[in-house]
C-alpha cells in the first residue's frame, strides 16, 4: 500500500513538473543585412570595331570563317558544266548560287568614296521601288548597225528604193558572271572629279575617289570602267608608288603654267629620273601642287581579268616604313603595255593610306605605365612608354591651368576686401561750347558768332526793319 502510494505520488509530480515545463521558445535570429546590389550598367560595344578585330586576329593565326561561306554549286553555261566557288571579300559574297525566285528587292553593294562596301537594301514605298539595283544603260553593250533593204523588211512605208539603218545594242557575252556579283559596277558617269579645278575626272577609276583615305588593316575595292581600254586587253594590274609631298602642298600655289606670248600651254610636261618625259595633263591636285614619286613600284598586285572590273586591295602595315601617314599613287597597268614604256602617271590618282587611331588601348594605360616610370626613378630603372607624354610635360599641362585659377581667385579675395564705394562720385560736366579759353593756337575766338534764321512768323516782328 506503501509502495503504490508512492509510485502514485511521484507521477503526480512528475506529470506537474512537466505541465509547469515551459514551452519551447525559439531563439531570435539576427535580421540578415541588407545586401546592396552594385547598378550595372550595359557595356555598349562598337559592332563595327568588334567585327574588324574578329577579323584582324583571324588573318593574324591565318584563319578564315567558313562558316560564312556558301557551298559550292553547279551551273552550266551552253554545253559546259562547271563547279562554282563561292568566295567572301570584306563581308561581300561573289558568285553565290541565285534564288530560286526574285522579286527585285534583292540586296546588293554600294561603294564608298574611298572604296569601302556598303550593303543596300531596296525597299517599295507606294508601289515605287526605292534603292533599287543599278542598271548601267548601254556602257557595257556593244552597237552594232543592221542595213535593211525593202525586201527585207517590208515595211509598209519605205520607198523601193530606200535603205534602212538600225542601230542594235547586243549585250555582253559573260554577263552570267557579273550578274552573280553584288557589287556596283563602274561606268564613265560615276567618275569622280579631282585636281585643283576640281575640272578633271578620275577615268578610267570609279573608286576610290582622288585623295582618299585607306586605312591599315583594311581591305578595299578598286573599281574601274573594263571597256576604257581597248579590246585587245585582257588583263590589268595595279602599282602603289610613294609621292613626296611638296613643301607648299597645305598653303597656296601658283600655277605654274607656261605662256607663251598671248597662248596658254595646256599640256605641261616634266621630266622623270630616267629622263622620260611625262605628260601631267590629267595630274591629280597633289600633284599639281608639285608632289613627285619618291619610289616607284613599292607594291605591285597580280594580273587580273580586266573585264572583271574590281579588284581588292588590302592595306599592309609594312607599307608605312616609319611614317604615319604617307601619299601614294595608284596607278593601272594594261597587258599591252611594258614594264620600260609603263607610265605611272598616266591613268592614276592619288590616296593617303593611314595607320588609323589607337583604340585598343587599357583604362589609363599611358599615366600608371608614368607613374612606374617616376616612382622607380632612383632604381635606375628605365621603363620605355609607347605612347603619351613625358611626365614632366604632363605636370606643367595640369600647373598652369591651376596657376590661372589660383591668380584669378586671389584676385577675387583681393577685390572684395579692398571694395570701395563709389556711389559718392558725380559725373563731370565739361564746359564745350562756353569755354572760354583758346583750346586750339593761333585759333581766333570768332567774336561776332552766326545768327540763326527766324522759323516762325511770330519771330519775324523782332527783327530790325531799316
Amino acid at each position: 500500500m506503501k509502495i503504490s502510494t508512492l509510485i502514485a505520488l511521484a507521477s503526480i509530480t512528475l506529470g506537474t513538473a512537466n505541465a509547469l515545463q515551459l514551452p519551447h521558445i525559439a531563439q531570435e535570429t539576427p535580421a540578415p543585412e541588407p545586401r546592396l546590389m552594385k547598378r550595372m550598367r550595359d557595356v555598349i560595344i562598337n559592332k563595327e570595331y568588334a567585327k574588324q578585330q574578329e577579323l584582324k586576329k583571324a588573318k593574324e593565326l591565318g584563319l578564315t570563317s567558313s562558316n560564312n561561306i556558301p557551298p559550292k554549286w553547279v551551273r552550266t553555261v551552253g554545253d559546259i558544266v562547271e563547279i562554282v566557288q563561292p568566295t567572301v571579300i570584306e563581308g561581300v559574297t561573289f558568285s553565290a548560287k541565285p534564288p530560286a525566285t526574285t522579286n527585285g528587292l534583292e540586296p546588293w553593294v554600294t561603294l564608298k568614296d574611298d572604296g569601302s562596301p556598303k550593303t543596300i537594301k531596296p525597299q517599295v514605298k507606294n508601289g515605287i521601288t526605292k534603292n533599287a539595283w543599278p542598271t548601267y544603260g548601254t556602257w557595257y553593250q556593244t552597237a552594232t548597225t543592221k542595213v535593211w533593204t525593202k525586201e527585207e523588211l517590208r515595211a509598209h512605208n519605205m520607198a523601193d528604193d530606200e535603205v534602212f539603218e538600225e542601230v542594235i545594242y547586243v549585250e555582253e557575252g559573260d554577263l552570267h558572271d557579273h550578274n552573280l556579283s553584288p557589287l556596283i559596277r563602274c561606268v564613265p558617269d560615276r567618275y569622280k572629279k579631282k585636281g585643283i579645278g576640281r575640272d578633271l575626272t578620275t577615268e578610267p577609276f570609279c573608286t576610290p575617289k582622288d585623295n582618299a583615305q585607306w586605312r591599315k588593316d583594311k581591305t578595299y575595292f578598286i573599281t574601274w570602267y573594263s571597256r576604257y581600254f581597248g579590246d585587245g586587253v585582257k588583263n590589268v594590274r595595279f602599282h602603289l608608288s610613294h609621292i613626296k609631298e611638296s613643301a607648299r602642298y597645305k598653303g597656296l600655289k601658283k600655277r605654274e603654267d607656261e605662256v607663251e606670248g598671248d597662248e596658254l600651254v595646256e599640256e605641261a610636261v616634266v621630266k622623270r629620273d630616267d629622263d622620260k618625259e611625262v605628260s601631267l595633263d590629267k595630274r591629280s591636285a597633289v600633284l599639281q601642287q608639285g608632289g613627285k614619286i619618291s619610289e616607284y613600284s613599292f607594291y605591285s598586285s597580280d594580273w587580273t581579268s580586266n573585264e572583271q572590273g574590281f579588284f581588292p586591295i588590302f592595306i599592309d602595315k609594312s607599307w608605312f616604313g616609319k611614317e604615319y601617314v604617307r601619299k601614294v599613287l595608284l596607278s593601272i597597268q594594261p597587258d599591252d603595255i611594258s614594264d620600260e614604256d609603263f607610265d605611272h602617271y598616266k591613268d592614276s590618282i592619288v590616296v593617303e593610306i593611314s595607320q588609323g587611331s589607337k583604340v585598343s588601348k587599357g583604362h589609363l594605360e599611358d599615366l600608371k605605365k608614368l607613374e612606374e616610370k617616376y616612382a622607380n626613378r632612383h632604381l635606375g630603372e628605365s621603363i620605355e612608354v609607347e605612347e603619351g607624354i613625358d611626365y614632366e610635360k604632363y605636370i606643367l599641362m595640369m600647373t598652369m591651368p591651376t596657376c590661372v585659377i589660383l591668380a584669378a581667385f586671389g584676385m577675387y579675395i583681393f577685390v572684395t576686401i579692398n571694395k570701395v564705394d563709389l556711389s559718392g562720385l558725380k559725373k563731370r560736366k565739361f564746359a564745350r561750347e562756353r569755354t572760354t579759353h583758346r583750346r586750339i593756337p593761333f585759333k581766333r575766338k570768332n567774336d561776332n558768332p552766326y545768327s540763326p534764321l527766324p522759323q516762325y512768323n511770330s519771330e519775324l516782328n523782332t527783327l530790325k526793319h531799316d
